[in-house]
């Protein structure tokens, strides 16, 4: 494996697969991923019901612009294990206008109801935690490849597999995979980050007004009411702790946060 940040090559059966990104769904002011239900902002005059994937809810992401007009395979990995195995003509056209923004008619039969059925995976998988990467394969040959891929990978998002042949087809760690405009959503936390980065100490115990005093700003609503805002996965600003080797190890809603360094063994 070679690592050049976003650029990352992982090899899935000799085929030299770039990282393009993390998949991460907008996400309020809070953290927490938006959800959509464009369904209801189709005029169905003809009455046709929804597609077994278009109830929802669905999420809205985008990848980067550079990959416009790119041929080939792409992989979607969660936790560094191959998901979902497709093929495409553009790549940025195939995720930043039909998984990354799911349009009304395709939640109704005769829609693209794969779009769905992938976007909600994404949605309920980036819920849970669990790290979602794009992988691509530019190439002239993407029908053969994807075929083969997914006869010798048997990833579970693609339906047409049956769950009782899969094998492990587990990918070389991502551990060192920058994600995709992360540090961006992170940003208005960096003085926390930075605070955590030059600690000397084992446990660092922080009150909300000393948080808020690093920070120069209130923390939103979600901090004070939520135990899972402080979550060391599943939302963009934990990469504020997670980033410079902390985590959260417990939580006195509206008093107090306990970070602890992340001393692997």
């Amino acid at each position: 494996m070679e690592g050049l940040g976003n650029n990352m090559i992982f090899h899935i059966l000799d085929y030299p697969f770039q990282s393009v990104c993390e998949i991460i769904p907008e996400s309020d002011s809070d953290g927490m991923p938006k959800e959509y239900m464009p369904q209801f902002r189709y005029r169905n005059i003809s009455n046709i019901p929804l597609n077994k994937y278009g109830q929802g809810p669905f999420c809205q992401f985008k990848i980067p612009s550079d990959y416009y007009g790119k041929s080939g395979v792409y992989v979607i990995s969660v936790n560094s294990l191959p998901k979902y195995v497709g093929k495409c003509e553009n790549l940025g056209i195939r995720w930043n206008m039909g998984y990354g923004h799911i349009a009304p008619r395709n939640c109704y039969r005769r829609g693209r109801e794969t779009n769905c059925r992938i976007n909600n995976l994404i949605l309920e998988t980036f819920k849970r935690g669990d790290k979602i990467v794009l992988l691509f394969y530019e190439t002239n040959d993407k029908h053969r490849i994807e075929s083969y891929i997914i006869k010798k990978l048997r990833p579970e998002w693609n339906i047409s597999i049956s769950k009782t042949s899969r094998i492990d087809g587990k990918l070389t760690p991502m551990r060192n995979l920058v994600p995709y405009h992360l540090l961006r959503n992170s940003r208005k936390y960096s003085t926390l980050q930075e605070y955590l980065r030059n600690s000397q100490d084992r446990v660092e115990i922080l009150t909300y007004n000393r948080i808020e005093s690093i920070l120069g700003t209130k923390l939103p609503a979600s901090a004070y009411k939520h135990r899972a805002w402080w979550a060391n996965k599943g939302h963009p600003h934990a990469w504020t702790w997670i980033s410079v080797g902390w985590k959260v190890k417990a939580v006195n809603l509206g008093k107090s946060v306990t970070f602890e360094k992340n001393i692997k063994k």
